[in-house]
Parts: structure tokens; sequence; C-alpha cells
């Protein structure tokens, strides 16, 4: 695969991952929604720098530490589980008894850090900057410079 291959290739298919819904979209809707255009710009800044940090590992070698331990594949896994079960068990323990914008709105909260921690947490990323990335790197080229190049991509792509 030459470079203009892989990367008019790779555009497609992060295209296709960032239009698919998962938990960033909800957040960014859901915060925008709610608390407002500056929060919700906040928490999408956090999933991009998400995206970053899971295409940093990538590139050090995650997935192929992920492959040789089953043991580390495994503690990602629950890692991923136990947030989305974390996230069911809020909206089970305080429901809402009426929707209240402005209620809402005086809550704090940094959501730069909401936005990197539900990225950083969601099993569908993970998944996908582990499994994926690795094919869309032409032979003979530094990883660590095309890893950043095709998550900058998603990135930018994402906000």
């Amino acid at each position: 695969m030459n470079l203009q291959t892989a990367l008019i290739a790779y555009a497609a298919a992060a295209s296709l991952l960032t239009l698919t819904p998962g938990l960033d979209t909800a957040m960014v809707l859901r915060t925008a929604a709610v608390e407002g255009p500056r929060r919700a710009a906040l928490a999408a800044l956090g999933i991009g720098c998400g995206c970053l940090a899971w295409g940093l590992a990538v590139a050090l070698g995650l997935g192929v530490l992920l492959k040789a331990s089953s043991l580390a594949y495994t503690v990602l896994r629950w890692a991923g589980a136990g947030y989305l079960i974390w996230l069911g068990a809020q909206l089970l323990l305080k429901p809402r008894s009426r929707f209240d914008l402005t209620a809402e709105r005086r809550g704090g909260g940094n959501w730069w850090l909401r936005g990197f921690l539900n990225n950083l947490l969601n099993p569908k990323v993970g998944v996908f900057y582990v499994s994926f990335l690795p094919q869309f790197i032409p032979s003979g080229a530094d990883v660590p410079s095309w890893t950043a190049l095709l998550v900058g991509i998603h990135a930018a792509t994402g906000e």
C-alpha cells in the first residue's frame, strides 16, 4: 500500500467511525443540550486528547503488548466494562425527578477531563486504534510518526 492509498483509505475508515454514534457522541450531545456549548466544546477537546493518548499507546506498542499478554488485555477489557457499569449505575442511582436545565448549569465539573476519560475508557475507540491503525501504516514507514498522523486525522474528523 503506497502512502496516498493508505491516507485515503484511512480517512474514509476514520470518517465512518466518527459518524457511528457511541459514548463520545452521546456525551457531547448531552453536554451541549444540558450544559451548554462551552462545556460541550471542552468535552470534545478532552475526547480529542483521549484519541491522541490512544494513538500514543499504539505507537509505543500497546497492540503488541495486548497480543502477547492476555493479562494486559483482560485488564483493559475490564477497565472499559467497569466504566460502562459505572455510567449505568449513575443513571440508576441518581435519576432525575424532572428536566431542569438551570440546575444542571450551576454544577461544576471538569468537562475536558470527563471527555478525556470517556474516550480513554471507551472500548470502541480502544479496539479501533489497537486493531485498525497498524493496517494503514505502510511498510518501512516511521510507525510513531504515521500513527500520530492517522490519529490527528481521526481527531480532526471528530472535532
